[in-house]
């Protein structure tokens, strides 16, 4: 007999030894990705919002140019994946600059005086009756009379004496309400959740451990993709 105990490595009653049990190394290529029917024509989303939970972020895009505006899909990424898809995307607009330029964020154009019927027509050949260009004559004339008297549309006239207090009154309205359009603050989430549309089978998200991104003169793409043996696959495909 001996003193020294058994290892456990070699003591068969020992519950973490199974002569069944073994385990391997695999090989797992990763160069490609198989895209399921019900994910390869994508979804298109205008905006999205980011989460941040204690173990992953999730990613909502949302699609807000029609009624009811609705998250296009949901997709959770591990904490370490957000990095790497950050460089990706840089990376990407780098080279998208390289070849089409900086992208210009379209802005609006201010308001133009129309007629009392507001109509724009759109395309040669379309003549306006000759009621609503009287009409748009009449209101351009009395919409360009001054303070002073008779004007042209956009002339600066100065003031008569005794009209200098209305147009300081009208200025100073002017200015008080410019401050409070432009402090608007953005809704909470709270708010924009009421207002979205999430369907229940999209609650639990879309997971992905890998991103691919691809772009095009007018939009980005994106794959999220999971790595898993035996073949990756595409979870979310989003076009930007």
């Amino acid at each position: 007999m001996s003193d020294n105990p058994t290892p456990a490595g070699n003591n068969e009653d020992s519950p973490e030894f199974n002569p069944e049990r073994h385990t391997q190394e695999i090989r797992h290529s990763q160069v490609s990705a198989r895209v399921p029917e019900g994910v390869s024509r994508g979804v298109f989303s205008t905006g999205a919002v980011v989460l941040q939970g204690g173990h992953e972020f999730i990613l909502d895009f949302l699609l807000r140019i029609s009624t009811p505006q609705q998250v296009v899909a949901r997709v959770v990424l591990p904490i370490g994946v957000v990095p790497q898809m950050i460089r990706a995307l840089r990376d990407n607009l780098t080279n998208y600059e390289n070849r089409f330029g900086t992208p210009i964020i379209p802005t609006p154009l201010p308001p133009a005086v129309t007629g009392s019927s507001e109509s724009i027509n759109v395309g040669a050949g379309i003549d306006t009756p000759e009621s609503e260009q009287s009409a748009s004559s009449v209101a351009d004339s009395v919409s360009g009379a001054a303070a002073g008297g008779a004007g042209v549309v956009g002339e600066t006239r100065t003031p008569e004496p005794g009209n200098e207090e209305t147009s300081k009154t009208s200025e100073a309205s002017e200015t008080k309400s410019s401050p409070v359009e432009s402090a608007q603050k953005p809704p909470s989430a709270e708010e924009l959740y009421d207002e979205l549309k999430l369907p229940d089978e999209m609650l639990y998200g879309a997971y992905a451990n890998a991103v691919r991104i691809g772009h095009s003169a007018t939009e980005f793409s994106f794959d999220f993709i999971t790595t898993f043996f035996p073949r990756s696959c595409v979870s979310a495909r989003v076009h930007l």
